[in-house]
Parts: C-alpha cells; structure tokens; sequence
C-alpha cells in the first residue's frame, strides 16, 4: 500500500518514512532512482528494530514538487522489495531470518557487495 501526504517544507527520507513505518530505523542508506522534471524517487534501505529481531525494510519514496506531495510505499524483505542496494553496514546490522523469501532477497543484497 501507498501512502501520500502534502507537505509545506520537503521532509527528509526518514520524516517520510515515518509517516508509514512505527518501527525503529537502527540504521540506513538510500539512493535516488530517478529524476525527472517535477519528481524525485528515492529507495531508502533500512534495519528496523520488530520485537526481538532486527529487519530489511526498503522503502520507495516519490517527491513531487508540482503539488508538494510525497508518496511513500514500505516492503518488508520478506516481500522480497526487488531492490538490492542496502549498504553492507546496514546488512550487517540485520539479525538471521528464515523466511524463503527473506533469504533470497538478502542473497540478492550480498552478491552486490562483491
């Protein structure tokens, strides 16, 4: 799901975030996939504290400075996001998982490090 809200003052990645995500951000990077005349989309790669574990949230975050609206949509790894830039500090930080699908997502992530 997507959510979208207006804003007078362009929040940063993370404000946006946690416009959609009540967990905790332990750490993070992000980077801006594309730009166009009015827009800017970003993916923000995040270890969330969720109870006991730490884990993979990618977000994908839309400015649109024509109507100073900001679009954000939260994947959970285990919904394997299809984008695979986490920075190796922030996978680090990652506790181990089991899920199929959180695994071959973060199978993905590592194979960009080398």
């Amino acid at each position: 799901m997507t959510i979208s809200f207006y804003y007078k003052k362009k929040p940063s990645l993370i404000e946006a975030v946690k416009n959609d995500l009540s967990l905790e951000i332990v750490d993070h990077n992000s980077e801006l996939l594309e730009t166009t005349e009015f827009t800017k989309v970003y993916v923000l790669y995040s270890a969330c504290k969720y109870k006991n574990d730490v884990v993979g949230i990618v977000s994908l975050i839309t400015y649109n400075s024509f109507n100073n609206e900001c679009f954000v949509k939260v994947i959970s790894e285990e919904h394997h996001p299809y984008y695979y830039n986490m920075s190796k500090s922030v996978f680090d930080k990652l506790t181990p998982a089991s899920n199929k699908f959180t695994l071959e997502w973060r199978e993905q992530v590592k194979s960009k490090f080398n």
